[in-house]
């Protein structure tokens, strides 16, 4: 597998896990609850949003049925939005749980781990071709981008997401990069 491959599938895991972590800390309340701010639209939609454009990548590259000279679809305008992801958080974190397993497991499939070419669609717009990794990489953007409108809605209901959260996995290793060059500034200046 490309190391490009693997620190992408490494960067979503990650995220999907802040997912799992974030809605085990929410009660029933806060996990339904709409924000204002948000134009009433609360975690789980988000949430639910999120978990539906995993599923279709991982429907793509899991297809065995497939011929050598067959280009796998990815079709997200064909997400199953499947309301009670939306609404009941244990099933949420169930769902979640279960699409950081299949992706674990497409690791080791050989589209996968090939870098694949696959022809996409969203929004109703034509098929474009793509490959595994610009869509691993569009989904670690997509999901910070929902888990930023998730935070402002935890918190607009006095909750706290952790300051981590809905942050793009390299802005973390950045600060992480930052805050150990302080560390060693600091003993040097000792």
């Amino acid at each position: 597998m490309t190391s490009t491959v693997q620190q992408l599938i490494d960067d979503n895991l990650a995220v999907l896990r802040q997912g799992v972590a974030l809605v085990s800390a929410l009660d029933s309340a806060q996990f339904t609850e709409n924000a204002p701010a948000l134009a009433l639209s609360g975690v789980g939609p988000h949430l639910r949003h999120v978990v539906d454009f995993y599923q279709r990548l991982l429907a793509a590259v899991e297809r065995t049925e497939l011929g050598p000279n067959e280009v796998p679809e990815v079709d997200y305008d064909a997400r199953e939005r499947d309301p009670r992801v939306e609404i009941d958080p244990e099933y949420a974190t169930a769902v979640l749980r279960t699409t950081i397993e299949r992706l674990q497991r497409a690791a080791s499939i050989d589209r996968v781990r090939n870098d694949a070419a696959l022809r996409v669609r969203s929004d109703g717009s034509p098929w474009v071709p793509s490959n595994v990794s610009r869509e691993l990489q569009s989904l670690v953007s997509h999901t910070v981008h929902h888990y930023a409108l998730i935070a402002v809605a935890v918190r607009s209901g006095g909750g706290d997401p952790g300051s981590e959260f809905g942050v793009a996995p390299s802005t973390i290793r950045y600060w992480a990069q930052q805050a150990e060059a302080k560390r060693a500034s600091e003993t040097c200046a000792r």
